[in-house]
């Protein structure tokens, strides 16, 4: 009798470790095979626990112009912000100071790797452009008494050479102009400072 007893649980045991084993060789559909997101908006039981979506009203559209389509939509005016050194200099901080420096001298953290034998500004554009390619940021302190307001303006809209991005894919209008305000500013803006 005691034999029987031990085969039946060794049997139920092996059973058991069985249905372990399979439940944890299943693997659930996703749409990659192996989890490599570790956030929990891909985990598919957080999706269970989102909040139910909300219907759009009934007979609603996505857009439609003021007027019907043939009518384009009026854009208002650019209207330039009261000027605030705080949020100019902290735009400037972070979209400028790592090519221009922290008092817009051209001697910020990036120049030493765009001056670099092996840096892609000196290769590649320079294959490019035909010559070095060492485009270095200017000295915005002597840029602004030439460029003016709008000629800053513009010089950060469109880039201005290899190096320096287009910063109006990145920055409104607005911040553009408080950038050259701050850069103009011999108060508050890049001569405060030093």
């Amino acid at each position: 009798m005691g034999i029987a007893r031990r085969r039946s649980a060794l049997i139920g045991l092996l059973g058991l470790f069985a249905l372990v084993a399979a439940a944890c060789s299943v693997q659930e559909t996703t749409s990659y095979p192996v989890d490599i997101f570790t956030e929990m908006h891909y985990s598919q039981s957080q999706r269970a626990q989102e909040p139910p979506r909300l219907q759009p009203p009934a007979q609603s559209v996505a857009y439609e112009s003021v007027g019907g389509p043939e009518v384009p939509l009026a854009v208002p005016e650019f209207q330039r912000r009261p000027y605030d050194p705080e949020v100019a200099g902290e735009l400037y901080a972070v979209n400028c100071a790592v090519c221009h420096g922290v008092t817009g001298e051209g001697d910020g953290p990036a120049v030493p790797h765009l001056k670099s034998n092996l840096s892609f500004y000196s290769t590649q554009t320079g294959l490019i452009m035909g010559d070095t390619g060492r485009r270095l940021p200017p000295n915005l302190k002597e840029s602004r008494g030439t460029l003016g307001d709008a000629g800053l303006a513009a010089f950060i809209r469109s880039g201005g050479n290899s190096v320096m991005p287009q910063f109006d894919k990145f920055l409104a209008e607005e911040e553009i102009w408080d950038i050259v305000a701050y850069i103009q500013d011999t108060a508050t803006g890049l001569d405060r400072a030093q």
